[in-house]
């Protein structure tokens, strides 16, 4: 076998240029550095597989009459004749399917017509593998697309005879169903040791499968999906369909393209992830242990991909929980984004979300098992976009110990090209004859964009670090559909073989380099008591470490990879033991497991009961307030603003109103909801408390608010800060109020004329050492002009209930802020943060003069979109630390000192009205976040400039939209860090420290800092960005441990509900915190020690 030595190599290399309507290929010599992990194509001459899944124009079938026709085939690999080599079976869709004998040394014979297979050029899709009758060989189920147009074929069940030859019983088996079939999956769904079977349909587009979520309920004979219980182990064979009780859905509304069967809850039951195109949900299907399932996608997952088209389940970060990768079609060229159908509109999303339908975005997700529910990290760790993608595989391929992502890319024709729909949306098929609309399909047909595009290779550096590598592994520019791996040549790493549109398949040998890292490959064989091991949990313990893989062979897209469960493990030189968790609720353990071989492991006779886990209980508990947000859509008004500016609530105080020595608490109300005051009752448990003048200022949006003596009458009373972004700047309804406390928490409200604008934060101390706490008020946003910055003012206090303005500043979009004295010169000074600026320093400087010192503290760089900041001596070394939560890794903005998210103010078509134009790197090329609608409905003249999308896909600079107007613009904003960060005060500079991983998962909103514990909880999500970036809400929150030396370290994540919009957390005593969640319900959370 040859293997790449890792040193430069000369490739023929295909070089895409792409024009409006077509592509040019240009080929040259280039010097390419093979990547780590490398796979070598092989010949056909070398492999004896002759195999293409040519696709050509038929006047009664095509891409226009059925959308899914450039799906291409799929690939299943397992050994049909127990000779320790997996075999190869290809689908095609206007072909024979193949079958091919693997001879070794990666040779193979094909067998198609001596293994009694159907010759035929009926339409397959996919191919699934699995012994379904216990006779210990594999038999091969294929998966047709029938009744439909001239399609008439039914799905296809090979009984494999034990001798190469296989026999068609679908019909014998009740498994021949006819209809819209992608690919089945065989699982143990009961564990009575047989395998049933489900099969995963799709619908095309009818006014039957554009519907609410109702339609669910209703059956469609030939797209909706099937479950078929086996009945092997009562003594029949034959598959009985059982889906009207088991509670599958098997409507019209599903586009079914994505299909795994795994134990995703490890509740000792199989489960099934199916994968569907375009408007319905992903469905994640619970087993509920008794033949029934329950689909529990929303409530397990915040969001998944919008056209999944391919799935796999593994362990990726090493915790023993199974995690969920699924493809979508976002393209990482910036030209074809600009150019292709994306993300919906905000308002299409919001009919979607009325309908019934969960949020779904048009990028891949990469869903970690956080037990209970998934977080997607696809964007922290850049896997979100691999263009039109088909099969991704989850596996070590360099047998480091981590699992690696393969990706199949290519679609042969482009049916998203925004400027083909738009072309094809002013045909009128009606109007033409029956050849006239033969011909116009082909001229639609030869306007879609062609694209080759390589496959992709991540791999896994540890740490949820993904190194993509495409040409460099090997992965020639191509049309790849389904896809599978397999050790082909038993030499301990996995092989691919890829089934390709138009061109020959691909069959990749692993040439990676192995560093002399061992392996294990494991086969798992049942006995009398369990004949079949399919759905088999394997643990597998060495050097100190733990990895875990299951038997689920049905991944990718359309295909079915090998029963060999591949461990790569790096430099350790011995395994400790294996564990076997089998289905039948028994379990294995296997000392002296060998390296570097293929170990056979036979379930005993003696393998003893699985313990069942315990469960832990919640350390929640629902407080009783509900922050209600008033439904108004910051977009409609400005189109093309990336947040909301409208949902900034809940605010709260925690003070002693009514002088009983017990914190009471304020809390804000969003517009049209009266705040909440509630008194500590002093057993651990709040009352709330009517107030006449807070029950009638429910027209407001409480944005900030704090309590001090304004009237120095001993008790605390309120400041109240007002915002929302649907009202101008000094409209009454943004009016800032104070309520006078007369000591019993019975507050009236002062008649003044307050400051009226979109409040961000209020902040209070006596920073002129007068006696009386004065304020600095930091408003959020001047509304109908995202970016602009407001004037935000430090007000002086008389004593006396009256402010005076100490100054007035334009500080930016401020959103938190915090008195302290960072220069310890006895004098408070001011850090706010807030969205397109720094971590900014205002230094005292007395006399009521604030000193813009940003720069002088090395800050200058840390423009962010930062929500909340706390200013502490953590390590108690004298200096103060600050803390800042940003918006996170988890976005699909990137942002850096180098190449920094822009915003460009100015009114651009001068018409008065002003326009927020931002551009962002997208993977190493600038882009406008507005898309060409989007601008040119903002900015008309656009539409001249631009005729067509693809002339609008070369923008990358505001110059390319308005030459020579970037040197002139009024203004322009940058965002350079987008982590959440701990600055720490160094030699008169504060040096950040980049905050865990786990905390850069979504927005952080808040902290609560446990000095005793050296602990810092954290809480985050938030729900306003518009469509196009999609919510982040990855995490609600966690706890961070920190050492004297200021190390960090993530401990845990916050016991709260998934995908709550946490806004706040207050430490109501030493163990039990407040937490308070924008447009949702409140918790107590109760820290365990």
């Amino acid at each position: 076998m040859i293997r790449v030595k890792k040193s430069a190599l000369f490739v023929l290399v295909i070089l895409v240029f792409f024009s409006c309507t077509d592509k040019k290929d240009m080929s040259k010599e280039v010097q390419i550095q093979p990547a780590h992990i490398y796979f070598n194509s092989l010949d056909a001459s070398k492999t004896g597989i002759e195999f293409i899944n040519n696709l050509t124009f038929r006047d009664s079938l095509n891409i226009i009459d059925y959308l899914y026709y450039y799906n291409g085939g799929g690939v299943a690999l397992g050994d049909i004749n127990n000779d320790g080599l997996d075999d190869i079976y290809l689908s095609a869709n206007q072909s024979t399917d193949k079958l091919y004998l693997n001879l070794g040394g990666f040779k193979f014979k094909e067998i198609t017509k001596e293994a009694g297979l159907k010759i035929d050029s009926t339409w397959s899709s996919g191919v699934t593998m699995e012994d379904i009758n216990n006779d210990g060989f594999l038999d091969i189920y294929v998966c047709k697309v029938g009744k439909y147009k001239d399609l008439d074929a039914k799905n296809l069940l090979y009984i494999n005879n034990g001798n190469n030859t296989f026999t068609e019983k679908a019909e014998t088996y009740g498994l021949a169903f006819s209809g819209l079939s992608t690919q089945a999956s065989f699982f143990d769904m009961d564990n009575d040791g047989d395998m049933d079977m489900y099969l995963m349909n799709h619908s095309t587009h009818t006014t039957r499968s554009y519907n609410n979520i109702s339609a669910r309920d209703t059956n469609d004979p030939i797209s909706g999906d099937r479950l078929y219980e086996n009945l092997l182990s009562d003594g029949q064979q034959i598959f009985k369909d059982v889906t009207d009780k088991s509670g599958i859905y098997s409507s019209p509304l599903g586009y079914g393209l994505a299909l795994n069967t795994s134990d995703v809850n490890d509740d000792g039951y199989i489960d099934i992830y199916v994968g569907n195109d375009f408007h319905e949900n992903d469905y994640l299907y619970l087993n509920q242990g008794d033949k029934t399932f329950k689909e529990v996608g929303q409530d397990y997952l915040g969001h998944t991909t919008r056209f999944t088209m391919g799935v796999d389940v593994m362990d990726m970060n090493m915790d023993n929980k199974l995690d969920i990768f699924t493809l979508d079609m976002m393209p990482n060229n910036n030209e074809i984004f600009l150019k292709s159908g994306g993300e919906d509109s905000d308002k299409v999303a919001k009919i979607k979300e009325n309908y019934g339908f969960g949020d779904q975005y048009a990028r891949n997700t990469f869903q970690l098992n956080q037990g209970g529910h998934f977080t997607d990290v696809a964007l922290l760790t850049n896997t979100f976009a691999t263009d039109w993608s088909w099969s991704v595989l989850l596996q070590d391929f360099d047998l480091d110990g981590l699992n690696d992502i393969y990706i199949t890319n290519g679609i042969y024709k482009r049916p998203n090209d925004l400027d083909y729909i738009k072309y094809l949306s002013n045909v009128d098929f009606s109007s033409f004859t029956k050849e006239e609309t033969t011909n116009i399909k082909k001229e639609l047909i030869e306007k879609m964009p062609t694209i080759k595009l390589p496959n992709t290779v991540f791999k896994n550096n540890g740490n949820l670090n993904f190194e993509p590598f495409t040409l460099e592994a090997g992965q020639e520019p191509s049309y790849s559909n389904g896809a599978a791996y397999s050790d082909l040549d038993n030499d301990g790493d996995l092989d691919l073989v890829v089934n390709n549109i138009n061109q020959p398949v691909s069959i990749l040998e692993n040439t990676s380099e192995r560093d002399n890292n061992n392996y294990s490959s494991l086969k798992l064989d049942g006995n009398e008591l369990l004949h079949n091991t399919n759905g088999a949990k394997v643990y597998l313990y060495s050097n100190n470490k733990v990895q875990r893989k299951d038997l689920s062979t049905v991944k990718g897209f359309q295909s079915t990879s090998t029963r060999i469960l591949s461990f790569g493990l790096g430099n350790s030189n011995k395994i400790d033991s294996v564990k076997v968790k089998w289905l039948d609720g028994t379990e294995d353990v296997f000392l002296n497991v060998p390296l570097n071989q293929t170990t056979v492991l036979n379930k005993t006779v003696k393998a003893k009961k699985q313990s069942t886990p315990q469960s832990l209980s919640h350390t929640f508990t629902t407080f009783p307030y509900v922050h209600l947000e008033n439904n108004y859509l910051d977009y409609e008004r400005e189109s093309l603003i990336p947040e909301k500016l409208s949902t900034e609530g809940p605010c709260v105080v925690y003070a002693d109103f009514n002088n009983d020595s017990l914190p009471d608490l304020y809390l804000g109300g969003a517009k049209y909801q009266s705040p909440s005051l509630f008194i500590n009752a002093g057993n651990g448990d709040f009352e709330l408390k009517k107030v006449e003048s807070l029950l009638k200022d429910g027209v407001y949006e409480d944005t900030d608010a704090v309590a001090l003596d304004i009237d120095n009458d001993g008790d605390l009373d309120l400041y109240v800060m007002s915002g929302g972004n649907d009202n101008a700047e000094g409209s009454d309804y943004l009016e800032d109020r104070i309520y006078i406390n007369d000591g019993a928490a019975n507050f009236r409200r002062l008649p003044l004329d307050m400051l009226k604008n979109n409040g961000g934060s209020v902040s209070t101390i006596d920073f002129n050492k007068d006696g009386h706490l004065d304020l600095f008020i930091g408003n959020r946003s001047i509304p109908g002009g995202y970016g602009l910055s407001p004037s935000s003012y430090i007000l002086a206090s008389n004593g006396k209930g009256q402010f005076n303005v100490a100054a007035k500043l334009r500080m930016g979009m401020v959103t938190d802020s915090q008195w302290a004295d960072i220069n310890q010169d006895g004098l408070p000074d001011l850090v706010v943060v807030g969205d397109w600026m720094p971590v900014s320093i205002y230094l005292n400087k007395g006399e009521n003069k604030f000193e813009n010192a940003t720069q002088d503290f090395g800050l200058e760089n840390t423009n962010g979109m930062w929500n909340t900041v706390k200013v502490i001596d953590l390590n108690k070394d004298g200096n103060l630390e600050i803390l800042a939560g940003n918006t996170g890794l988890n976005h699909k903005w990137k942002a850096s000192k180098e190449k920094p998210i822009k915003l460009y103010l100015d009114d651009f078509d001068k018409n008065t009205q002003l326009d927020p134009i931002i551009f962002y790197d997208f993977f190493g090329s600038y882009v406008p976040f507005a898309n060409k609608d989007n601008l040119s409905g903002q900015i008309p003249s656009l539409k001249k400039r631009f005729p067509d999308y693809s002339s609008f896909a070369s923008v990358n600079s505001l110059n390319d939209l308005f030459p020579n107007k970037e040197e002139t613009v009024l203004e322009i904003k940058e965002i350079k860090e987008l982590r959440s960060m701990l600055f720490n005060l160094k030699n008169g500079k504060y040096t950040g420290t980049v905050l865990p991983v786990q905390a850069q998962f979504s927005t952080i909103e808040d902290f609560a800092i446990d000095l005793e514990k050296k602990q810092i909880l954290y809480v985050g999500n938030y729900t306003g960005f518009v469509n196009e970036l999609g919510n982040t809400e990855a995490n609600a929150g966690g706890i961070i441990k920190y050492t004297n030396t200021l190390d960090l370290k993530h401990k845990e994540n916050l016991e709260l509900p998934p995908f709550i919009n946490a806004r706040k957390i207050i430490p109501l005593n030493k163990t039990d915190y407040l937490v308070l969640v924008n447009n949702g319900s409140s918790y107590k959370l109760k820290q365990r020690n």
